[in-house]
């Protein structure tokens, strides 16, 4: 990742989970329920991904502008230009150490065998 502001310390679960969601929808505006719905996840934890996210300066959000939709307005987060970077190279890093845990586990188990 290249160097930004601020950068996770620790990404979890639900960091690339999220990630993974915002780099699928690109340019695309959405929101926390929407990526809560697609990710599994519960809001809290959506919103506090997305708050250090918008910190980083990974991801822009404006209020919906009111529509004739019934319900209260939705935030709207946007990746940004440093952000699709950031994102992407948090989601290949996490990929890359699932594959090492993976390989790991099954020669463990091949050896017990």
């Amino acid at each position: 990742m290249s160097m930004s502001k601020q950068q996770p310390t620790r990404v979890t679960k639900p960091t690339v989970a999220v990630a993974r969601y915002l780099l699928a929808v690109g340019k695309s505006s959405t929101y926390g329920l929407e990526i809560g719905h697609h990710t599994d996840l519960g809001s809290a934890s959506v919103y506090a991904v997305l708050d250090r996210f918008e910190e980083y300066g990974w991801v822009d959000s404006d209020w919906e502008a009111d529509s004739k939709r019934r319900g209260a307005r939705r935030r709207l987060y946007r990746v940004t230009l440093e952000g699709t970077t950031e994102l992407e190279a948090l989601v290949a890093a996490a990929e890359v150490k699932e594959n090492t845990r993976d390989r790991i586990s099954k020669s463990l188990k091949a050896r017990a065998t």
